[in-house]
């Protein structure tokens, strides 16, 4: 480990070191890239401390000139965007057309949400109470604490940050433990855009310190509103230590997204759209598709039309992108023998042999297995038999999750009536279910979490109300 380079904190603006450290693995590889100091709940507490000092300043100011050092934070960032792609690539295993994709769209969020800064604004209204008026302002919470998850490492840890910054919040962000020079790096980019110290504080933790790190923060005086993106089963953990501390929490959670086919379906189109959507990024996306549900009348022509196109997109050459985390390819392992032992069947692909290469697979009959309800959060999809539009959206609302949803029809107005009685966050007609845009509102329903980034409706998010009332 000696020599080895040492990834810091950023508190207050320092780069800062802890005694303990952890390693960061290249997940294709098996190598240790370098170290990452791990952070005490001192350590945390100073950088809630340095967030709530710098809060006055930052919150003070004017709109323009927080817009320009966001605007600023963005260039900074396409300064050092080959870093930024490498260490995507190296922390997480990514191809490099996905590290691409990652940090373009963590600029553009911040370019767009910089430029929705100046349409912040309150309302002037009369009272009950004859001669009096009030100001109905949106102000900024304080400082904001973000957990940031490691499977779309740069763009989610920027959605941590930017909306927040926006307000007028400052923030402390809390990289993935997997992630942790890409997420550095980001902080030391808004760092070098003119953030002053203490605006973005950036720590990280091995696992072992995580649950009183992160409890430490999350019960600080100074912390006034919580952001996460991961598992529902992590985000009912902090929903209840948010609850019990008295604050607000935003949550990006889970998801088991359905396609739905409808008979009018291009079916080509429709294929593509399938396998795109559950093997992309390895289907480690919240967004995946993880339910193919199609019309019986179409369900043998089309069966076969997806597995032409997996076997042309996934021949026996193709070499997948592993799993980050070995414990995530042994869940998928474990959700697909039991699907295969209660009755399953695969109908494109192979039963996984273990370890971290995840092959793309399609299976039928899931519905007396585990893996008919469960997210995998890995390239595997349920292809399901339903005899009508109505069953279809029966089998798409059967589920805890709510996050996303595709369709497709050539009937805009059929598909539109359909969508209306989804439930999820947002649903797309001709269009793959792993589709955030960064001008909509973009969170789930039900157990796939509550509150949403994206746009003007992101800021708002992380602005909170005070009533001012006065006599005219």
């Amino acid at each position: 480990m000696s020599g080895q380079f040492v990834v810091p904190l950023i508190i207050n603006g320092e780069d800062v070191r802890s005694k303990e450290t952890f390693p960061i693995v290249n997940p294709r590889t098996g190598e240790t890239l370098w170290q990452a100091a791990s952070a005490t709940t001192d350590q945390a507490n100073a950088a809630a401390a340095a967030g709530q000092a710098a809060f006055p300043a930052w919150s003070q100011m004017t709109y323009l000139a927080r817009r320009d050092v966001l605007l600023k934070a963005a260039d900074v960032m396409e300064e050092h965007l080959e870093e930024l792609k490498r260490y995507d690539c190296e922390e997480m295993g990514a191809e490099m057309w996905w590290a691409t994709f990652d940090t373009a769209t963590a600029m553009a969020m911040i370019r767009d949400v910089a430029g929705r800064i100046s349409s912040i604004e309150g309302t002037l209204t009369r009272t009950l109470e004859p001669g009096s008026m009030a100001m109905v302002m949106k102000i900024p919470y304080g400082v904001v604490f973000g957990i940031t998850p490691w499977n779309a490492a740069c763009l989610s840890a920027v959605r941590c940050i930017i909306y927040a910054l926006a307000a007028g919040n400052t923030v402390v962000l809390k990289s993935s433990e997997l992630s942790t020079r890409l997420h550095f790096l980001i902080g030391d980019c808004f760092r070098k855009a003119g953030c002053p110290p203490g605006v973005v504080n950036v720590i990280a933790h091995s696992r072992e310190a995580g649950p009183a790190v992160i409890g430490a923060l999350i019960e600080h005086p100074a912390i006034r509103k919580i952001n996460f993106t991961g598992s529902t089963a992590v985000g009912k953990i902090l929903a209840q230590q948010a609850a019990k501390a008295m604050k607000p929490i935003l949550l990006e959670l889970g998801g088991k997204a359905p396609m739905i086919v409808l008979e009018d379906a291009d079916l080509k189109e429709a294929a593509h759209g399938a396998a795109f959507g559950a093997n992309f990024n390895a289907g480690q996306n919240c967004m995946a598709t993880e339910r193919i549900i199609v019309i019986e009348s179409v369900a043998k022509e089309f069966e076969e039309v997806l597995k032409a196109t997996y076997a042309e997109l996934y021949p026996d050459s193709y070499q997948p992108q592993p799993a980050v985390q070995l414990a995530g390819a042994n869940k998928v392992k474990s959700l697909v023998d039991e699907a295969l032992a209660t009755g399953s069947e695969i109908m494109f692909g192979k039963k996984p042999e273990g370890g971290q290469v995840m092959h793309p697979i399609i299976l039928k009959n899931t519905q007396n297995s585990k893996i008919h309800y469960d997210e995998t959060f890995g390239p595997s999809v349920n292809f399901v038999v339903v005899p009508s539009v109505e069953a279809a959206i029966e089998a798409a609302n059967d589920t805890v999750y709510g996050l996303t949803a595709a369709i497709w029809s050539k009937d805009l107005a059929k598909a539109l009536k359909v969508a209306t009685q989804i439930e999820s966050g947002a649903v797309h007609i001709n269009h793959i279910t792993v589709h955030d845009d960064l001008t909509l509102p973009h969170g789930g329903v039900k157990e796939s979490g509550m509150g949403r980034f994206g746009a003007s409706w992101g800021i708002n998010e992380f602005l909170t109300l005070k009533s001012i009332t006065f006599k005219i």
